[in-house]
């Protein structure tokens, strides 16, 4: 699926103000306490679709900006940008879940996702949506997804992948792999042959953790989720 990235700001999609820039209409939806504002038009060339996400009160709590795409004489939505104006309540999670309803068939992930930020939120996605596939968008092919095997879902990019063969993974250990602490809660490496403790990012733990399960890490620019 997407390659990964440890952060992507899209702030800058999102202003309190968007709605005076784009004639926004509401969507009638079955909830009880959310309102759906939709837009469909041109920005910048493309055609695109916003969605905003709000409370009774209209006030903006996620934001989902879909692209016009063409793969094999098909059209499909790609999901480019997405924001949650409030974060950690599952918003975001409740637009993407509105959006697959209206565009089922030929909703389509972007072909980069952060983590651990669109990373957990397209797996607790993809656990409600059986039907969600992987899709090559260059052969035109299409897969199951099993989401216990992780590493075969999303990759790197290429410059990732350069680091990863030119680093002696053979002596880089997770520090856990010695600590007998319990409550030890932060992963570190030891990259012991300069004897030199770095703290990690978590897609850095992502790479090691596939290397140490023998997993094969590849450029997946060319995979998205198709709902």
């Amino acid at each position: 699926m997407p390659n990964l990235t440890s952060f992507i700001d899209t702030s800058d999609y999102y202003h309190p103000d968007l709605r005076i820039y784009y004639d926004f209409k509401e969507i009638q939806i079955d909830e009880e306490n959310f309102k759906l504002l939709h837009f469909e038009g041109e920005q910048n060339g493309e055609d695109i679709q916003l969605y905003i996400l709000t409370d009774n009160d209209k006030n903006d709590l996620s934001l989902l900006r879909l692209v016009k795409v063409i793969f094999h004489n098909k059209e499909y939505f790609q999901i480019q940008k997405s924001y949650s104006v409030i974060p950690q309540k599952g918003y975001g999670e409740k637009l993407y879940d509105l959006c697959s309803n209206f565009h089922s068939g030929n909703l389509i992930s972007d072909q980069m996702n952060t983590l651990p930020g669109s990373y957990n939120l397209w797996k607790k996605i993809l656990r409600k949506k059986n039907s969600a596939l992987r899709f090559d968008i260059k052969n035109n092919r299409r897969f199951k997804i099993d989401l216990d095997d992780e590493f075969s879902i999303w990759g790197v990019p290429q410059n990732f992948l350069e680091v990863i063969q030119e680093t002696p993974w053979e002596a880089v250990i997770f520090e856990e792999d010695y600590e007998d602490s319990d409550d030890y809660d932060e992963y570190f490496i030891d990259y012991l042959s300069e004897n030199d403790k770095l703290e990690r990012t978590i897609l850095s733990d992502f790479i090691v953790r596939a290397l140490k399960s023998k997993k094969k890490i590849k450029d997946r620019s060319d995979i998205v989720i198709l709902i």
